[in-house]
């Protein structure tokens, strides 16, 4: 866990963006009805695109404090697959509070990054590690990738 702390910790100082290969990308879901609103506006409705590992390397590992919390809006969408073809746990009670736990820790990184002051960071990091800590290691770190998601 210390090597995430210190890339969370000197891409959050550099307030860079890295760029991470998505790999292959899966067929995408079949497309939901477009939603209307209230005002009559017809806006596209939410389409996944992407297995989870795929949306972890692509968004969470470049970084970005704001992309963090934004994503975590991602990691509820129903019709998410895991990497290994199970359904992601939205559904488990313990998936929304690790969630939750992502969004925190991404508005408190973009607000230690804003101060500049490595202590803050360093907190901040510490945030990001434990929240990540908390999903992984309930669903991802296990022996076997057919047992991840589980």
């Amino acid at each position: 866990m210390r090597t995430h702390r210190i890339v969370f910790v000197s891409l959050a100082w550099m307030g860079t963006w890295t760029h991470v290969a998505l790999g292959q990308t899966p067929a995408p879901a079949p497309r939901a009805a477009p939603a209307q609103t209230k005002s009559g506006v017809t806006t596209p409705a939410p389409r996944v695109y992407a297995n989870l590992a795929q949306l972890m390397r692509g968004i969470l590992f470049e970084n970005s404090a704001l992309a963090m919390s934004e994503a975590a809006n991602l990691l509820m969408m129903p019709g998410r697959k895991c990497s290994n073809g199970v359904a992601v746990p939205i559904r488990n009670a313990d998936w929304p509070k690790f969630v939750q736990g992502l969004r925190d820790a991404g508005v408190t990184a973009y607000k230690a990054a804003q101060t500049k002051n490595t202590d803050n960071i360093l907190m901040a990091a510490d945030a990001i590690t434990e929240a990540c800590a908390n999903c992984h290691n309930k669903y991802r770190e296990k022996p076997t990738l057919a047992d991840r998601c589980k």
